[in-house]
């Protein structure tokens, strides 16, 4: 008999299958009582089962001995309980099949994740590649159209990455930047400027690298051989909404891999009859929806952005401009300490006061040193170095890194904004945790932003 976790596992397989096409029907319900019995899926192995993902389901009955070829039978038979095998439960049975048994020619693994991180419409097969493959790129270029019509015909839609940008930057600029304005109305001209030159220059390694791993989530795929990304299904964890995908490994015979399984899959299919997806970019039209939606929206709707931060004191000013954000509601002293506590880096400052009187002459050698830099940095923000206020005091202190945190909360764009803020740690150390190759300092001068550890700024700061 199965282990616990298996029968918790194979009872959520059968949920998603009979869930599959959105229609419960008597002969599924018998075909499930019969499961129930068999496998002994009692009440509270049913319960559990709701509370684990589709891809860990998978991933149990995969680690156990011969349990996935075993349950490839039971599982055919519940997709055709009612007489008919649907698209989406054929969808289901390729995943199963090919990461259950030796029969499948491919090498496959299953995903499950949050549909807020990352989501496109079934039957969607992105190619993804973590780093560029000249050959299998060249073999997809090459029979691109016999791909995608081979997809297109049994109701999938072939999603490659270079053909979309293609299309994009054969569209007439000053056209493409309008629509890109009509979609995002709140970007000012150099965002929109910034979105049209990334947009070009997307290649498929920076989409599934920074867009799907980095922006979305989707850590599975950070070093993805070549491969066919397939949405296979929606499904409930608990009261989330998850996404579930196939990924096929692919070489340059990638024509053949997908010939064998367009023709698995409809081998499974009970009617010579599907519904067509002919979703396809032509001309000057551009699709908005699934897919491409999602590709403009991580570009237009500046979200989870792992930003650089410019200090530019000159104008006091803290600035974040890859999400065209800035540190608004900050006064005078909440920008010099911003800017001081990214001089600090990870070291951060520790204000607590020691306890024996051994300590509290280095506490407040220390103390009266970061003062000064404050008080440096203040000025260089147009303050009286004079009159910059005293961080040593808690009273003063406190309400500053108050105010400073709830205005860097407001950026939600940015990717971690946690690491962006001021943290403390559980030895009350605070600190804020931005790589110092992201942060910079404007000059004076009309001239780009000098590193942080180049800036007249950081010397001023270390010279105190």
């Amino acid at each position: 008999m199965p282990t616990r976790q298996e029968k918790i596992s194979i009872a959520r397989i059968f949920y998603n299958l009979i869930m599959a096409d959105r229609i419960v029907d008597t002969g599924e319900m018998k075909c499930w009582h019969d499961i129930c019995r068999d496998y002994d899926l009692d009440r509270d192995i049913r319960i559990a089962a709701r509370n684990i993902s589709f891809a860990d389901a998978v991933k149990t009955i995969r680690e156990s001995v011969d349990r996935g070829a075993d349950l490839l039978g039971d599982c055919r038979k519940m997709t055709t309980s009612d007489g008919f095998c649907a698209h989406s439960e054929a969808l289901l049975m390729m995943a199963l099949i090919a990461v259950f048994t030796s029969e499948s020619s491919v090498k496959a693994e299953v995903y499950s994740l949050p549909r807020a991180s990352f989501d496109i419409d079934i039957a969607t097969a992105i190619y993804v590649e973590n780093e560029f493959d000249t050959e299998i790129n060249e073999a997809i270029r090459r029979h691109y159209r016999s791909i995608f019509k081979e997809f297109q015909l049994t109701g999938f839609h072939f999603v490659y990455i270079p053909k979309i940008i293609e299309h994009y930057s054969s569209t007439d600029p000053v056209l493409f930047r309008d629509i890109l304005t009509f979609l995002a109305p709140s970007l000012n001209d150099t965002g929109i400027d910034k979105a049209y030159r990334s947009l070009m220059g997307m290649t498929t390694g920076i989409y599934c690298k920074d867009l799907l791993c980095n922006k979305c989530g989707f850590t599975q795929l950070r070093n993805t051989p070549p491969a066919i990304l397939i949405k296979i299904g929606n499904s409930f964890v608990g009261e989330d909404r998850y996404a579930d995908y196939l990924k096929i490994e692919v070489d340059t015979d990638i024509l053949s891999t997908v010939q064998t399984f367009i023709d698995e899959f409809s081998e499974m299919l009970n009617s010579d009859v599907f519904v067509v997806n002919t979703s396809e970019e032509r001309g000057d039209q551009f699709h908005f929806h699934g897919f491409y939606k999602q590709l403009l929206d991580i570009f237009l709707v500046r979200r989870h952005i792992r930003s650089t931060v410019v200090i530019d004191p000159y104008h006091e000013e803290i600035l974040f401009p890859d999400i065209d954000g800035r540190a608004d509601g900050m006064h005078r002293r909440e920008k010099a300490l911003y800017a001081l506590m990214l001089c600090q880096g990870s070291a951060g400052i520790n204000f607590n006061r020691p306890t024996t009187a051994s300590e509290m002459k280095d506490y407040e050698r220390r103390m009266k040193k970061v003062q000064r830099r404050y008080a440096t940095i203040y000025e260089m923000f147009g303050g009286a170095k004079g009159t910059a206020p005293d961080l040593t005091k808690p009273e003063i202190r406190r309400p500053i890194i108050a105010c400073l945190r709830r205005c860097i909360k407001r950026l939600d764009a940015l990717y971690n904004i946690e690491d962006y803020n001021i943290t403390r740690d559980a030895d009350g150390c605070f600190a804020i945790h931005v790589e110092p190759a992201l942060v910079s300092v404007a000059s004076l001068k009309e001239e780009p932003p000098v590193p942080l550890q180049s800036s007249q700024l950081y010397k001023n700061w270390k010279d105190c």
